[in-house]
């Protein structure tokens, strides 16, 4: 599924982030995210990259299992240790956390609206 379309919609980008306010809630890990459109994507980025960075140096377990709450895939996780994407480790992985986030987001969101579920 091509998602794409959906990282600069104000609407999905805020459902993304209160996902991501929850998943992160569970390990003690705070997110705050201003809603402001213009720079949306990037705010959660790099509300998330310190996260990762102490998470990857203190306590590698609890990185990994924050990315098996969100169900990152562990190949694509690789590829960041790996920098194989260009981007630091912890940028790649956070990268990851929105873009699966948001999948999950347009996934509910679809198959709400496929079987006339509304909310």
């Amino acid at each position: 599924m091509n998602i794409t379309q959906y990282i600069n919609n104000l609407e999905y980008i805020n459902a993304t982030a209160e996902q991501i306010k929850k998943d992160f809630d569970l390990f003690g890990l705070e997110i705050k995210f201003s809603g402001n459109e213009a720079n949306a994507y990037d705010e959660l980025l790099y509300q998330i990259v310190p996260h990762i960075s102490q998470l990857a140096e203190t306590n590698y377990k609890k990185l990994l299992d924050l990315l098996y709450r969100i169900d990152v895939p562990e190949g694509k996780v690789a590829d960041c240790v790996n920098n194989e994407n260009g981007m630091s480790m912890s940028e790649g992985i956070a990268d990851l956390i929105i873009k699966r986030e948001l999948q999950k987001i347009v996934l509910r969101r679809h198959y709400k609206a496929e079987n006339g579920i509304y909310d």
